[in-house]
């Protein structure tokens, strides 16, 4: 839900390759008998039901870009064979891969760019070993880390006007009366405030259930919180410097607050030691920490 596939088809979009094909496999949702033939294609003959030859992904692919998703769900023989793939062809150019079709007696090759995605930790997979180690650094030339989306919360009310208005979109497409959903300035900050454990997926989802089942033009707080609900979203964050003013907004309590918060941190982190918590925090001396922390 971090966008991966996005992110890979930017990566395409953006280069050299553009005029190629872009070609998805998700490893994770092709049976394991059948993933070898959708990488390298078969030949006819090759196994039942296998009446004419079939080009795999890498053919597929030759000139573009090979996207690779969930490649830490293949199995061990699938990757062992990746990792054959993977490994440069002496004399050519980094991207020259060579494979063998199901049922063939002769290697074929393809020029494919590889952009391999997983939603682990990779070097936890290969600690609990369903990742080869050889092949993870195969892979991991040049590695990107997406974050999730409560790390971009400055992403968010844009992430969230893009997809509002292609739902409006869509509903007055195909929704005769369907009136134009927008997000009110307080389901703005709410929107900033949720953590999204399902990232810009269950952004999308719950600006879905909001737009269809709010009753004026203006999506509010409370209708993001039932759309919410009926999902597994984890509990909205208070993000400081997004509380809404006004309603008894109180700025030196809404301080005292942020310090308390940062005092108890530097108390955990320092292990109750206060002469190493005072550095931490960049307070001079420990006798200045102890006052604070009695005031507060």
């Amino acid at each position: 839900g971090t966008g991966k596939e996005v992110f890979a088809r930017a990566i395409h979009a953006a280069s050299y390759r553009r005029n190629g094909r872009f070609v998805a496999i998700n490893c994770a949702a092709i049976p394991r008998e059948l993933l070898e033939s959708e990488l390298f294609g078969h030949k006819k003959g090759a196994f039942t039901n296998a009446v004419r030859d079939r080009a795999g992904a890498f053919s597929q692919a030759d000139g573009g870009t090979l996207f690779l998703d969930e490649v830490g769900e293949c199995d061990p023989m699938i990757q062992a064979k990746l990792l054959r793939v993977l490994q440069p062809v002496v004399g050519q150019g980094p991207a020259i891969r060579e494979y063998l079709p199901v049922g063939a007696e002769d290697p074929e090759r393809g020029d494919v760019r590889v952009i391999a995605a997983t939603n682990r930790m990779p070097l936890l997979a290969v600690e609990d070993g369903s990742l080869r180690e050889d092949l993870y650094y195969r892979l991991a030339v040049i590695s990107i880390k997406l974050p999730p989306l409560r790390d971009r919360t400055s992403d968010i009310p844009l992430l969230a006007a893009a997809i509002l208005d292609r739902v409006n979109q869509d509903f007055a497409k195909h929704e005769p009366g369907y009136k134009h959903k927008r997000l009110s300035a307080a389901a703005n900050v709410f929107v900033r405030q949720h953590t999204w454990p399902g990232n810009v997926r269950e952004l999308y989802n719950v600006l879905v259930q909001a737009a269809v089942m709010s009753d004026g033009e203006d999506i509010e707080p409370d209708d993001l919180g039932a759309a919410i609900a009926e999902t597994l979203g984890r509990p909205t964050r208070t993000d400081a410097l997004q509380v809404p003013l006004g309603d008894g907004f109180d700025l030196p309590k809404h301080l005292e607050s942020i310090q308390r918060h940062y005092l108890q941190r530097a108390m955990n982190e320092a292990r109750g030691v206060k002469s190493r918590a005072a550095r931490l925090l960049g307070i001079a001396n420990y006798q200045t920490l102890d006052a604070q922390l009695k005031r507060l």
